[in-house]
């Protein structure tokens, strides 16, 4: 989507669409999926879809309740971007390009997840880097082979392994470094300055929160010591690798002194003065105030996470309420907040309890999209967008096309991929499989690890079979009940109807 181009052709077209339904004032939220465009409006008669007639690239356009549906042949991410240029909404600050709110706000929540959405959304491609190099590394230096790891058959080997090891460690910072400058980039600010406070945050000589936690620098609770009050009691290095929420808070802060310091417009005292100190008044507040809050507030979500998803009584509850939630978190957005706690995990342990529960999530979810599509086999335009959805989540762990883009609709496979998943969540607790940051998804098994000093900060100790095996069983499990469950859940009264009513309103060609 993001590779789209604006045209000027589309762009004019586009525009026809806007007076179409009313202006903008009359449209609630817009939503795609692999060949449609759907305009939710707020008052009917208010459309005009006269205008839209001899338009050469909506094929259709239907109305359908208070939906117009766009029909659109071939270049749909292209048209789709034209369409949100037209209607003054910006691409980069929408967290979800398959689900546009235009009119109606959010809560809190949504406000906070949204927020998340749109600050990483110019780090996926460094995401997905540290995912494919973290599986890559975990491939020569994790998996035990039988006669050992790669790494541990030669030379050449060993420095290969090495290298992917150091390239993940410099992945991790990059993360951290980025995220004021995505930060500074969505509020408009300098983009140098957002990248230097990202840099002086996370500089070498600070301390990582991994060591602190470790014991290696004393008790984490034990500032004050006999040493002075800034040489070794007050803990002052702390660095801000693998510190997300942390650094995302000393972004705003540092926005904030920038728009604050742009205020004097003294041409000597604004270059040589107020620039300067937004850097230098940053890294003091970071270092001596949001530093050591920031550390107990990673300290506090690692280890309640830790401790709720591997305790041996807590992770049967809190695990399967997870699991049956997930697939509802990613529509709400919600889902967000556990991608902060999987990424702080890994970066702190070196492995992450999310990856395998995100794991039978994409399983599940894909999985409920080919029941529905096996269901309605004969629908044509489902199946031109249930498809290439479920191949995927199955593939790449990406399921927000399968659940905005069929799933939701049905409503019942959502429910179905909420039980598939939650059994499966069950078999890797019990097995006590941990992952590294790779991909949540069919190809998960070169992100499983064996590492002893991994598994040994989670206190995990996986049972007899291994952690591929159950991966596997947990994995087909999934797989088995979720399907099932959305046949089963497809035959009762309620959720026949409603498969009826979707078919003819979201796609039909009539």
């Amino acid at each position: 989507m993001k590779h789209a181009k604006i045209n000027s052709h589309f762009y004019d077209e586009c525009k026809k669409v806007r007076e179409a339904v009313g202006g903008i004032k009359n449209i609630e939220l817009i939503n795609r999926c692999s060949t449609r465009i759907r305009i939710k409006v707020i008052d009917i008669t208010k459309l005009n879809l006269n205008k839209l007639e001899g338009s050469k690239i909506f094929v259709k356009t239907l109305l359908k309740d208070d939906f117009v549906q766009l029909i659109v042949n071939e270049n749909i991410d292209e048209v789709f971007l034209n369409l949100l240029k037209s209607l003054k909404i910006s691409y980069e600050e929408i967290p979800n390009d398959f689900e546009v709110r235009v009119n109606k706000e959010g809560n809190f929540f949504k406000v906070v997840t949204d927020g998340i959405s749109v600050i990483v959304k110019p780090l996926i491609p460094l995401l997905i880097t540290m995912a494919i190099v973290a599986t890559l590394s975990n491939v020569f230096n994790g998996i035990d082979f039988g006669s050992g790891t790669l790494s541990e058959t030669g030379q050449f080997a060993k420095a290969v392994g090495e290298m992917f090891d150091i390239l993940q460690k410099a992945l991790n910072l990059a993360f951290s470094i980025m995220i004021p400058w995505s930060i500074f980039k969505l509020m408009k600010g300098s983009q140098a300055i957002g990248i230097s406070i990202g840099i002086v945050l996370c500089f070498h000589d600070l301390i990582s929160t991994n060591d602190i936690m470790s014991g290696e620098y004393g008790d984490i609770f034990k500032w004050f010591g006999d040493a002075s009050f800034l040489e070794s009691g007050y803990p002052w290095k702390i660095s801000y690798v693998g510190q997300i929420l942390p650094i995302v808070a000393m972004s705003f802060i540092a926005v904030y002194i920038e728009r604050f310091a742009n205020k004097f417009d003294i041409p000597v005292f604004k270059e040589m003065v107020a620039i300067p100190m937004i850097t230098i008044s940053t890294f003091f507040i970071g270092i001596l105030l949001v530093g050591p809050l920031g550390l107990l507030l990673t300290y506090g979500m690692n280890e309640g996470v830790v401790w709720a998803t591997t305790d041996n009584v807590a992770k049967y509850i809190f695990n399967p309420i997870l699991g049956l939630a997930l697939p509802w978190l990613v529509i709400t957005g919600l889902i967000q907040v556990l991608v902060v706690i999987n990424l702080q995990q890994f970066t702190t342990f070196g492995g992450t309890t999310m990856m395998p529960m995100f794991t039978q999530l994409n399983i599940a979810v894909a999985t409920s999209i080919l029941a529905v599509t096996i269901i309605n086999r004969h629908n044509k335009e489902l199946k031109r967008t249930a498809i290439p959805s479920y191949s995927l989540a199955y593939v790449s762990g990406s399921t927000e096309p399968a659940l905005f883009g069929v799933g939701l609709k049905f409503v019942y496979p959502v429910i179905a991929a909420s039980i598939g998943a939650t059994v499966g969540i069950i078999i890797t607790t019990f097995a006590g499989v941990i992952c590294t940051n790779g991909n949540a998804s069919l190809l998960v098994f070169l992100s499983i690890t064996t590492k002893p000093e991994i598994l040994d900060k989670f206190n995990i100790h996986t049972i007899a079979g291994g952690p591929y095996l159950w991966m596997a069983i947990a994995i087909v499990a999934t797989f088995i009940t979720t399907f099932f469950a959305t046949i089963g859940l497809s035959k009762i009264k309620v959720f026949k109807e409603m498969n009826a009513k979707v078919l003819e309103r979201d796609f039909s060609v009539n």
